[in-house]
């Protein structure tokens, strides 16, 4: 089976892709751990393509900004300031990592807002 990839829609617009972070939280995941891959960032939703050879699929994901109802910043393990948690209106929760940080949720901030 072949590894996902990213593919843009005909009705959105990238504004950051193949950035590089971790997922430390996710609804699949029953305890909080590190997942390393690949965000991408459009004016519809949030995805996340983990990195590494076996099992990606189950911990990458796609948010659409309509499903998000609360974005903040947070700490990543142990202590550094660069995680941005997600809150879906489901209740599922999403903590990301990604280096400025700032830039990226102001982003999000500004499509869930409209």
């Amino acid at each position: 089976m072949a590894k996902k990839v990213f593919e843009k829609k005909d009705d959105e617009q990238l504004f950051a892709g193949n950035v590089a972070g971790d997922c430390w939280k996710m609804p699949k995941l029953s305890i909080n751990r590190q997942v390393s891959g690949r965000y991408y960032f459009t004016d519809k939703r949030v995805v996340f393509l983990a990195s590494g050879l076996v099992g990606t699929d189950s911990v990458s994901f796609e948010i659409e900004m309509s499903d998000i109802s609360m974005v903040k910043t947070c700490l990543t393990p142990p202590f550094f300031p660069f995680g941005i948690l997600i809150t879906t209106k489901n209740g599922d929760k999403y903590k990301l990592s990604i280096l400025k940080r700032k830039k990226y949720f102001d982003w999000i901030s500004e499509h869930i807002a409209n």
